[in-house]
């Protein structure tokens, strides 16, 4: 949390989006996937594979 390098990383201080969104597009969420997809294509997520590469 907190990383000045992670801009998903800021204390939200509850339902975070760095960690819920991959959740949710883990779990098949078409809003959430196709959020994270941009994030990943943008490299905010570098280590993020879409669900069906898991």
């Amino acid at each position: 949390m907190n990383n000045p390098k992670d801009p998903l990383s800021v204390d939200c201080g509850g339902n975070c989006w760095g960690c819920v969104g991959e959740a949710e597009a883990d779990m098949g969420d078409e809003e959430s996937l196709i959020k994270v997809r941009e994030e990943y294509e943008l490299g905010l997520r570098p280590n993020w594979a879409p669900p069906n590469k898991k």
